[in-house]
């Protein structure tokens, strides 16, 4: 039995692309690769798989989670100990201002950096769910942590496209194929850009349904931040499938 040389997962004989990866196994022959669907049928397939491997949303939703708690308890301890007068008997005496600055501080960073390796570990679980393997937080994480150098300047690379909003979808898509392909930052700039031109239209309806979503969910009180984060690993499904019908179709 031959297996992909991109995923390592057994292929048929026949078989011209993988059916894990979708990493083309023939460069020759007269066979058609198949049409790419649209935007809502990788909305949809997204949806179904992230239903079916619900496992998926660990890492968002803990992230979601993780940042909420921290927020709480910034607000807790500036709500226990009011500036400027001090408690009565039985009370703590009032912390100097500096030190609260610093552990609102301190904690708002560890929230923010615990958030970020979550967020790539997502890209990772939700690629290892595309392709039907094993979802395992602690993986996903280790995997981050592997490639952290890479993900940093890819972050400062993308925050630099994002600034021309014009090239935010090539920044999103950048990071999908920099954790599909586990490849560098020029090549999934290269192949985003590629992406972008042959699926420029469907790439813009699926960014306007995640940030009308994103927007709707977290007006609800108290877990629209987690209902936000849920839907984000279903919309990266989706670019992982559309990423991936466009590798099928070059």
């Amino acid at each position: 039995m031959p297996y992909c040389p991109k995923c390592g997962g057994e292929v048929s004989e026949g078989d011209r692309f993988c059916p894990y990866c979708g990493e083309r196994l023939e460069r020759e022959g007269g066979r058609v690769a198949p049409p790419s669907p649209g935007a809502m049928e990788h909305l949809s397939f997204a949806f179904n798989l992230a239903s079916r491997k619900p496992m998926v949303f660990a890492p968002a939703i803990l992230g979601g989670v993780i940042s909420m708690v921290i927020s709480a308890l910034v607000s807790l301890a500036g709500g226990l100990y009011p500036w400027g007068f001090t408690p009565g008997l039985g009370y703590s005496p009032t912390p100097r201002l500096a030190s609260f600055i610093i552990f609102a501080g301190l904690a708002s960073i560890v929230g923010a950096i615990i958030s970020y390796i979550l967020f790539f570990a997502s890209l990772d679980m939700s690629r290892d769910a595309y392709l039907d393997r094993p979802l395992d937080l602690g993986k996903s994480v280790g995997y981050v942590l592997r490639r952290l150098g890479t993900i940093i300047v890819a972050s400062i690379v993308g925050a630099i496209l994002m600034v021309t909003i014009i090239l935010i979808p090539v920044a999103l898509l950048m990071f999908v194929i920099l954790v599909f392909d586990e490849t560098g930052i020029g090549d999934s700039i290269s192949k985003a850009f590629g992406v972008l031109r042959k699926e420029l239209g469907d790439i813009i309806i699926l960014l306007i349904i995640a940030i009308a979503g994103s927007f709707i969910l977290g007006l609800i009180p108290i877990i629209g931040s987690l209902l936000s984060s849920a839907f984000n690993v279903i919309i990266s499904i989706a670019f992982i499938d559309l990423y991936s019908y466009y590798k099928k179709a070059v």
